[in-house]
């Protein structure tokens, strides 16, 4: 392991202080696609999901009105941040939008969660170990849920150090007392150990991997959320990623599997591959990665099932598209996770074919039938806009983990987490139930 994560270190010796992706989105976005005139499906025409299909609302990204609500389970509004005194900042945003998303989210059923964030070490040591601080906030978070009519909080503390591993689970039990639904944001890589994988599965309706950042603005280019790793990568990946978190307790029915609908333009010395950068990063959703592949030419990865473009011959760009979500997404259906989600929505256009393919995989799904593990290779293609691709199936699924899901529970002045950054969490950007169609 060792020999694989040593070139990785040695990378980051032209990055300075990294912040998450979601911290980084939140204070520089990354230039938004054109609002689309696609109407959202209305209710009752389109099957509901039959796993979790979750995602982050950015108000940045574009308008809650424009999300296909009936392919959606739960969407988490994105934010309100948490300072050292236990209080939190961006509750006008919420009081705002929080109604809003709940009366376009009921016709369809969709469950709304308040964001809370936390991307500082300092604020995080002063609050999640001090229990009456705790329960200030678990009061405050819960009155705003039930101001807007909501159901749940969505909990994104990022850089936390291991000593706030049981605070950091007490956070989420007492929520759990106080609101109907609790999810909560991990990491690709818990290189801390600071969450409880099985303590969480316990006390949390979703666990929501975070599952990109595998390479990072500060780090060379390459694949963002890697299906798979292996030569000529290292062997981090989202099938990795999950395994750790399956063979540390986490229970496969509550995970669910975050991927980008973002990637990244590295300037880089050459169109080599590995590349090498020349400087950071820069975010590009997937409608501007799309579009670039369209001018420059797309290829693929088929090794991490990423496909990626050179804009010119020092720049590289990585990204994922519809086919290479589709792969994700159905590798995630068949290995018996709870279901998948998204970073951030609006991010991929409002494209109706991309959503379609979304309620593709996600319905019409049966246990009964292990063996039949189906077609799940569709990264292939030479177009990445459409859920057409065919291509063969470059990895051999891993059906091990055939589970029956449990589904959800029913029933100032101050420093604040925002303005904080962590230089370590660079390090956190390193690089069955079975699908069968009913009638197939």
């Amino acid at each position: 392991m060792l020999n694989a994560v040593a070139p990785l270190l040695l990378s980051l010796a032209h990055a300075g202080p990294v912040k998450s992706v979601h911290a980084d989105h939140l204070a520089h976005p990354p230039p938004l696609p054109a609002r689309t005139t696609h109407t959202p499906a209305p209710p009752d025409t389109v099957p509901p999901p039959e796993r979790i299909v979750f995602g982050y609302y950015a108000p940045w990204a574009g308008e809650l009105a424009d999300l296909d609500w009936a392919r959606l389970t739960h969407v988490a509004v994105f934010n309100v941040d948490l300072n050292s005194d236990g209080s939190v900042s961006g509750m006008s945003g919420w009081d705002t939008l929080g109604p809003e998303a709940v009366a376009l989210a009921a016709p369809h059923g969709v469950r709304v969660h308040l964001a809370l964030t936390c991307f500082d070490e300092d604020v995080m040591d002063d609050v999640l170990p001090n229990a009456a601080l705790r329960a200030g906030l678990v009061s405050t978070l819960g009155d705003a849920v039930d101001r807007a009519g909501a159901d749940g909080v969505s909990v994104d503390c990022e850089g936390v150090p291991s000593h706030l591993r049981d605070p950091l689970t007490a956070l989420v039990v007492e929520l759990q007392a106080r609101v109907d639904e609790v999810s909560i944001a991990t990491p690709a890589i818990d290189w801390t150990g600071a969450f409880d994988y099985a303590a969480l599965s316990e006390h949390a309706d979703q666990i929501f991997i975070m599952g990109y950042g595998y390479h990072w603005a500060g780090g060379n280019p390459g694949p963002v959320a890697p299906l798979h790793g292996g030569s000529p990568w290292n062997d981090w990946s989202l099938s990795n990623t999950v395994d750790t978190y399956i063979d540390g307790g986490a229970d496969p029915a509550r995970i669910v599997l975050g991927l980008p609908l973002y990637g990244r333009t590295w300037p880089s010395t050459d169109t080599s591959i590995p590349g090498t950068a020349t400087a950071n990063g820069t975010s590009v959703t997937m409608v501007e990665g799309i579009a670039l592949a369209a001018t420059h030419g797309r290829s693929y990865d088929t090794v991490t099932d990423t496909p990626y473009t050179f804009p010119s011959s020092t720049e590289q760009t990585w990204y994922d598209d519809h086919d290479s979500v589709q792969v994700k997404v159905r590798w995630a259906v068949e290995t018996g996770l709870g279901g998948v989600g998204f970073w951030a929505l609006n991010y991929e256009g409002n494209d109706p074919a991309f959503w379609q393919m979304i309620t593709d995989e996600t319905t019409g799904l049966s246990p009964e039938d292990p063996a039949d593990s189906g077609d799940s290779g569709a990264g292939g293609s030479s177009s990445g806009g459409g859920t057409g691709g065919t291509g063969d199936d470059t990895h051999a699924t891993d059906s091990g983990y055939l589970t029956e899901p449990k589904g959800t529970r029913v029933g100032s002045g101050m420093p604040s987490c925002a303005g904080g950054a962590f230089g370590w969490v660079a390090l956190l950007g390193l690089g069955g139930w079975v699908r069968r169609r009913h009638g197939a």
